[in-house]
């Protein structure tokens, strides 16, 4: 699972150099409740791509926050081995930066990921690795062998000789540790398992002691496609992992080729396109950035009987999106950058934006949180506690 800038770039590189395939797409009106997304709560989408199905190949799940165009990258991901040496001249037609690493071709694609390319290999997989940094081989192993599972595994061309590789089955592809720091940064994803049941994977981790639980097994719906139960954990160096019940999964992720509507995504300011435009002038209730001013803006509230907190920030195109909508409304409304009152954002515990937070004026209780960037639902709480 990786994070993207810009779907249009990002297909385009994996069309044009590997021949992959879109096979499913899929959009989503608020951040997800397993966090799929990262920490953002406004609107989503995931494209899967490949050479085929999910229930037999290695996939990418390509998640794009609208209003985010690019994240930092860390250094955890070193790149994706894969045996597909007509990638290099495809690459190279196409004007994608080309480096070597002893010998071997490393392709730099979007997003600041690379593939590094070996001979073709006498099996059907041709993803042999995600090769990632390991602060301490020993816990890696003692975590994903010893509490999950994992099998170790000779490591596959083109990667260290000295490193871990673990994997489910040899025919499948592995996950290569190398000793180095980790630094996950913004960019970072998660790596994704289908399985017959999730939970035996949550109580050994939490027996253990080690790593940590993000998620204990939850029930996560598709608008129109089937329901997955995932759990998500983390491993020693904080790699996050998404064990998902492969009964719902794989009738979610029967292959659709679903068509993506560009134009919505452009008018919603996705892939490089400038955000929506207000309609008109906004004129919002008031800024806050901490706790004496949102006292003082409760006071002035308390003729209401709801008092409504946007968190938002500069850089997020859901939150510009909005203001046509809180200008219609009469709630009394105080905007909080979150990047300007980090008191007042951790306060409120909030960690993805747009979030709202309704309170009651007098006495200060909190109402309702809403993460997310849909008009009809915030509006239904504002209706339900004003009224």
């Amino acid at each position: 699972v990786t994070k993207i800038g810009n779907l249009k770039k990002s297909l385009r590189f994996f069309e044009q150099v590997f021949g992959f395939r879109v096979l499913r797409h899929e959009e989503f009106e608020s951040g997800c409740e397993a966090t799929c997304n990262g920490p953002y709560g406004g609107a989503w989408s995931k494209t899967m791509v490949g050479w085929g199905p999910e229930k037999l190949n290695f996939v990418f799940e390509l998640t794009y926050n609208y209003g985010i165009d690019g994240y930092s990258s860390g250094n955890d991901v070193q790149y994706f081995l894969i045996a597909c040496p007509e990638a290099v001249e495809r690459a190279r037609f196409f004007g994608y930066q080309i480096s070597y690493d002893f010998g071997l071709p490393i392709i730099h694609g979007p997003d600041g990921f690379r593939y590094k390319i070996v001979d073709a290999v006498a099996r059907e997989e041709r993803f042999l690795a995600v090769v990632l940094n390991s602060t301490d081989l020993k816990k890696t192993e003692a975590y994903w062998c010893g509490v999950l599972g994992a099998t170790k595994f000779k490591v596959p061309p083109g990667s260290p000789e000295d490193a871990l590789a673990i994997g489910w089955k040899e025919d499948q592809c592995y996950l290569v540790f190398k000793t180095g720091e980790v630094d996950h940064a913004e960019a970072s994803g998660r790596i994704a398992n289908a399985c017959p049941q999730v939970e035996p994977f949550y109580e050994a981790a939490k027996a253990s002691g080690q790593g940590e639980i993000m998620n204990t097994p939850i029930t996560l719906p598709t608008p129109g496609k089937a329901d997955v139960v995932v759990t998500i954990l983390a491993d020693p160096d904080k790699y996050e992992i998404c064990f998902v019940g492969d009964v719902g999964f794989y009738d979610l992720a029967q292959p659709l080729y679903d068509l993506i509507d560009w134009n919505l995504r452009e008018k919603r300011g996705a892939d490089g396109a400038p955000p929506p435009k207000p309609t008109q002038k906004i004129q919002l209730a008031t800024d806050i950035t901490d706790e004496a001013q949102l006292t003082s803006f409760l006071q002035l509230s308390a003729s209401s009987k709801l008092a409504l907190l946007d968190f938002g920030a500069s850089w997020c195109k859901n939150c510009k999106k909005l203001l046509p909508f809180l200008h219609t409304i009469s709630t009394p409304l105080a905007t909080i950058d979150v990047d300007e009152a980090e008191a007042l954002a951790s306060k409120f515990q909030v960690s993805a934006v747009p979030h709202f937070i309704g309170l009651n004026p007098k006495t200060g209780e909190t109402l309702f949180s809403y993460v997310g960037s849909s008009e009809t639902e915030i509006n239904a709480f504002i209706q339900k506690f004003s009224s």
